[in-house]
């Protein structure tokens, strides 16, 4: 039996009703899963602009990419002040290469890919990249951000001797690379690098050493405080009845970045140590950052004890980074 052209119509009404109906569900759906794979219960539209902010005050893009540059490798590292040579008497004599008495920057990161495999020599990545004689750069997080943004400090630094004649201070590399980093919160068709800086500078002649740290969202924070570095130990004279102080050595003051959240307590217990710990050489600066970046090889074999043994032949780098032997790279892989 023909159906009239009202008849008709109305079908093709319903059917397209239903259609509709069942293409917003299946969005609503969609939406609700981008949601939850980053936007929380407010919706998937706050997950993938940079410029927007969710309810709760936040660019999720931009705590992404924090997030991402404290999954990288992790880094210790120490700023060793100046020597107070002002007391002759308070000289420290130790066997050793001295740390020297400008100061220095001093840094160690764990080849943990380096463990997966013995056929396995390098990756060809560079950890660390001296900028100018009195600033270098190591990158966690996305490797690859990491090393485009050693890229862009080497052309500032670059720029700025072609203007000026003279080396960039530390705080116009600064400045420049948080605003290059903060631009990528913002541009369209970007996305935020996602991993973080640690600014090592030896500090103007005579200068204090001191570390920065740059995240993903250009925020630039001052890692070094030195606050009672000389340590010293009395000595009692028996002849002339009188008690001298001998410097046995100076603290320094401490980074940590990348993972090490998988540590837990441990890593509040290693940073602890580090801070109270007085240095006399470089051997013993080496000695204690090496061991202390050993310890997040037992995340890579959490279902195996590590052995003592086995822990001391682990990869790691140890940087040194000093006026007066410039920037020295060495790999340990045994105590």
């Amino acid at each position: 039996m023909a159906h009239s052209p009202t008849t008709n119509l109305l079908l093709q009404w319903i059917i397209f009703v239903i259609f509709a109906c069942y293409t917003s569900k299946c969005s609503c759906s969609s939406t609700g899963s981008a949601a939850g794979s980053g936007g929380g219960v407010y919706g998937g539209r706050h997950s993938y602009s940079l410029t927007t902010f969710d309810p709760t005050g936040n660019l999720d893009q931009v705590v992404r990419a924090i997030r991402a540059s404290t999954l990288g490798v992790p880094i210790v590292a120490v700023a060793m002040p100046p020597d107070d040579e002002d007391d002759a008497q308070t000289a420290i004599h130790s066997s050793g290469r001295p740390i020297p008495s400008s100061g220095g920057i001093y840094a160690c990161v764990p080849l943990r890919f380096l463990s997966t495999s013995p056929l396995l020599i390098d990756d060809g990545s560079p950890r660390v990249v001296p900028i100018t004689s009195s600033i270098c750069i190591l990158s966690t997080g996305v490797g690859a951000d990491g090393r485009a943004l050693c890229d862009i400090a080497i052309k500032l630094a670059l720029d700025y001797r072609y203007l000026y004649g003279e080396e960039m201070p530390v705080a116009e590399l600064l400045e420049g690379l948080a605003e290059k980093m903060q631009e990528m919160t913002m541009k369209g068709g970007a996305r935020p690098f996602g991993c973080a800086l640690l600014v090592g500078y030896l500090g103007d002649d005579g200068g204090i050493p001191s570390m920065y740290r740059v995240d993903p969202s250009g925020v630039v924070q001052l890692l070094t405080s030195y606050n009672n570095m000389q340590v010293f130990d009395s000595v009692d004279d028996s002849e002339d009845n009188t008690t001298t102080r001998k410097r046995s050595g100076r603290r320094g003051s401490f980074a940590f970045l990348g993972n090490w959240s998988t540590l837990g307590q441990k890593k509040d217990t290693i940073q602890s140590q580090l801070q109270n710990q007085a240095f006399k050489n470089e051997e013993e600066v080496q000695r204690m950052l090496v061991t202390a970046a050993r310890q997040t090889f037992e995340e890579d074999m959490s279902d195996t004890v590590l052995s003592t043994e086995k822990r001391k032949n682990q990869p790691v780098l140890f940087i040194a980074f000093t006026r007066e032997r410039s920037l020295q790279v060495s790999r340990v892989d045994s105590d």
